[in-house]
């Protein structure tokens, strides 16, 4: 295999996995399609990647983090979530990840932001709401991070292809 092969090959492999990484947490998803970009732009040369695309890559790169982030303090927060709340979520996003895979990435959060929310003492209506606000934030950061990540390939390849 020649490397230009080997080269595109990986670059495939690092963005077919960021865009799976856009919805799993704890995947790197727009790092890994920024990653990608500078590789290929590095082995090329800059020719069809310069260094202005990947600077917009940059930047969507940074923002997709950032709606993750928002998305679900701002989902659990708009429910009325406390600190135990969201730490919840965040523990039970890394438990579910391990004990069920797509389903438990979905429900842990849940699980976590209302197990820990009745432990702090609330009742079991406004600790259900925290967690249904915790699903609805983790879902939609989840979308927002994909079309993000969809948006950085598609800016990749339009370079790429154009070239």
């Amino acid at each position: 295999m020649t490397t230009d092969l080997l080269i595109i090959i990986l670059v495939v492999i690092l963005m077919a996995t960021g865009l799976i990484g856009s919805v799993l947490p704890f995947l790197p998803g727009s790092p890994l399609i920024f990653i990608a970009a500078g590789i290929y732009a590095w082995y090329t040369g800059f020719a069809a990647v310069g260094w202005g695309t990947l600077s917009v890559l940059l930047v969507l790169m940074l923002l997709s983090q950032l709606v993750d982030y928002a998305a679900s303090m701002m989902g659990a927060k708009r429910y009325g979530a406390s600190t135990w709340g969201i730490t919840g979520a965040f523990i039970g996003g890394i438990v579910g990840m391990f004990v069920g895979g797509i389903i438990g990435i979905l429900i842990g959060p849940f699980l976590g932001a209302f197990v820990f929310e009745m432990a702090k003492g609330r009742g079991m209506n406004q600790s259900l709401k925290i967690g249904f606000g915790t699903f609805i934030g983790f879902i939609g950061g989840a979308i927002g991070k994909f079309i993000i990540a969809l948006t950085m390939v598609g800016i990749f390849l339009m370079q790429v292809i154009r070239f």
